[in-house]
């Protein structure tokens, strides 16, 4: 499963800072091969936040975060494989273990021998996050230092959305229903639908959100792969049961929307409760996309993080 070395090639993406500051582009491949585009911004010798994203998005999901932040730390940003500049893999290589090895190929590729980085995920980045922690859990103290979990869930996530609700006596054949469904998700799509950016913004923003931000969130599904999307939604409709987070030991700070219909608070919750290192459950004013409705909140969360100025509470409790 070990993932090979990093080559160096010319950005390829326009730069996301504001300064126009050209991003360090890495090729990292995944255990299978799958070429996964990776950004590297900000100092090189400062301490490494690593971000991953949610589903149907790409790396600019983080845009805010990494203007923010790179002035400060080196901050690493990738596309899952099917999003953005990644490679876009056959059906069947979309799973919780391509996730896990994934993340595990970044983190061996783009941070310093002998370092513990940041590692936040958000959505899918979040799950990918528990994913390789529970695959991996002999690396998560020696590779990271602190995690964030935002706006993300454990599991079981069709039987907990706040939308499409309906009986709970008609649950089970929802569910069979939308796993048969679930391959149109894998056919390409108008890059410009107005009923998906009203639908989108219902279902994965709060009502205090920006327009402009649905119609970001509508511009990187419209890109992202048909293989992508199939393949993630099909993994995602699937999981019925739950990832245990207890095997991310090291502080962990989880962040919730109050108005997320997608991950409600709840399922936050739950993560918190498994957590053995837990810094604290923090709720904002957000629906499913914190990193974009609240960017400043989250931005000053993972600053504290990489100072090191969160998870002491976590420590002593464990002391």
């Amino acid at each position: 499963m070990a993932a090979r070395r990093a080559r160096v090639v010319a950005p390829r993406r326009t730069p996301i800072l504001d300064s126009g500051a050209p991003a360090e582009v890495v090729e990292v491949r995944g255990a299978d091969g799958t070429l996964l585009h990776t950004e590297i911004h900000g100092r090189q010798d400062a301490p490494t936040i690593v971000l991953a994203h949610g589903v149907l998005c790409n790396l600019t999901f983080w845009r805010k975060q990494i203007a923010e932040l790179s002035t400060e730390f080196r901050v690493v940003a990738f596309d899952h494989r099917g999003h953005g500049l990644s490679e876009q893999p056959r059906r069947g290589s979309y799973t919780l273990d391509h996730l896990a090895d994934d993340l595990h190929a970044v983190l061996t590729t783009t941070v310093p021998a002998g370092e513990r980085a940041v590692l936040a995920g958000h959505s899918l980045g979040g799950i990918a996050v528990m994913a390789w922690g529970a695959r991996y859990p002999q690396d998560v103290a020696r590779r990271v230092r602190a995690v964030a979990l935002v706006n993300t869930t454990p599991g079981e996530i069709f039987d907990n959305l706040h939308f499409l609700r309906g009986p709970e006596r008609l649950l089970g054949l929802r569910r069979r229903l939308a796993i048969a469904v679930a391959p149109l998700a894998g056919i390409p799509l108008p890059r410009r639908l107005p009923i998906r950016r009203r639908l989108l913004s219902y279902v994965a923003l709060g009502s205090k959100s920006w327009a402009s931000v649905g119609l970001e969130l509508d511009r990187m599904i419209a890109a992202t792969s048909p293989r992508g999307r199939g393949g993630y939604g099909g993994m995602l409709v699937r999981m019925v049961t739950a990832i245990d987070p207890g095997s991310l030991d090291v502080p962990t700070l989880v962040i919730a929307g109050r108005k997320d219909k997608i991950a409600p608070p709840a399922r936050s919750r739950v993560i918190a409760e498994s957590l053995p290192r837990l810094i604290e459950l923090r709720e904002y004013d957000s629906g499913h996309c914190g990193p974009l409705e609240c960017a400043e909140e989250v931005s000053a969360d993972l600053r504290a993080l990489a100072r090191g100025e969160l998870g002491l509470a976590a420590d002593e409790a464990t002391a």
